[in-house]
């Protein structure tokens, strides 16, 4: 039991920086969210656009029968314009959504 959850822990957190690293490659600043009680995991700024963007990072995952698990963002989160980014650690692919529905 506390291996799976170190396990899952450790997916979340290499999804966390891999999705950091993409909004920093694309120009972005980013203000890490540190202890996980937030609605956001992070806050992303673009000064060259202008942007402002808040961050909530989900591993893409499926379930044992191969379906995708899909993430909702909670009504606090969508009132305040979160932006749901999902990480594919088995094809290292990053992925925006918009209104919490994959793309």
């Amino acid at each position: 039991m506390v291996k799976a959850r170190h396990v899952k822990h450790g997916k979340g957190t290499l999804s966390k920086l891999q999705v950091m690293s993409y909004f920093v490659d694309n120009g972005y600043y980013i203000y890490n969210e540190v202890n996980n009680t937030g609605p956001v995991d992070f806050v992303a700024i673009n000064p060259q656009l202008d942007t402002v963007r808040l961050i909530e990072v989900k591993t893409w995952g499926k379930r044992k029968d191969g379906t995708r698990i899909n993430r909702v963002l909670s009504q606090d989160q969508k009132t305040m314009g979160v932006e749901l980014v999902y990480y594919d650690i088995e094809n290292d692919k990053v992925t925006e959504v918009s209104n919490g529905t994959r793309e």
